[in-house]
């Protein structure tokens, strides 16, 4: 991001944390944004994630879904078989 200087994306957490706590009031809005804009680039990649595990489970459940379909099907095919072969 172009506002922030440089040496703020730079910096690890534990020193921004630590210019937080400095109560500067040049430093901690600053520093408090970087936080925010790291914790919330975390969090996109976290969603994203998610939302792949997410679609791959959905696949699955839908393709077993179909298979007790057609298991279904299969049994009422035979239990009319048999019905017919009783009488």
């Amino acid at each position: 991001m172009a506002n922030f200087a440089k040496n703020l994306e730079e910096a690890s957490e534990k020193e921004l944390y630590s210019w937080v706590n400095q109560l500067d009031f040049r430093v901690v809005p600053l520093a408090s944004d970087e936080l925010t804009r790291r914790t919330l680039n975390k969090l996109q990649e976290t969603i994203k994630t998610f939302n792949e595990q997410s679609s791959r489970q959905t696949e699955k459940m839908v393709r077993l879904t179909w298979w007790i379909v057609g298991l279904t099907v299969a049994m009422l095919v035979g239990l009319v078989i048999q019905i017919i072969l009783a009488l």
